[in-house]
């Protein structure tokens, strides 16, 4: 026996109340997604600039000390301008001080120095979509040694 169409059901079945509800519900977490993840990355871009920043500053000071070389324990000069560069970070991008690693290079080419920056950034977003939910970066800046 053929269902047979009522005229309830037919004016039910061309409604359209409420479609655009259900249409943006259906794509606002794509959109949130799509939010949180350009608030990561503009986050990520800030901190590297800012380590960038501070390496740099960091280096050009490590140029105009005596000693600039970290081998076995940092001089006085070596380790103010780590010192120099760590602080900044910290203080630019809010990050702990045990997310933030900074050192001399050893062997940088002859008459230059050498700075390195490291940091650890939490992106838990990442990890909401099944990667590692931290991301790695560096900085590196060389510079020439200053002739004393």
């Amino acid at each position: 026996m053929p269902a047979t169409t009522t005229t309830s059901q037919r004016a039910l079945n061309q409604c359209e109340e409420g479609a655009a509800i259900l249409e943006f519900a259906l794509v606002l977490p794509l959109l949130l997604v799509l939010l949180a993840g350009g608030f990561e990355l503009g986050r990520a871009l800030l901190v590297q600039s800012a380590i960038t920043e501070a390496v740099r500053g960091g280096t050009r000071y490590l140029a105009r000390v005596p000693d600039p070389t970290c081998r076995s324990v940092c001089s006085a000069g070596a380790a103010h301008a780590v010192a120099l560069a760590t602080d900044q970070i910290v203080e630019n991008t809010r990050l702990a001080l045990s997310q933030v690693r900074v050192y001399p290079l050893p062997d940088p080419p002859s008459g230059t120095v050498m700075m390195m920056a490291e940091v650890v950034l939490s992106v838990d977003m990442l990890g909401w979509v099944g990667l590692s939910p931290t991301m790695r970066l560096t900085a590196i800046h060389q510079e020439a040694r200053v002739a004393e």
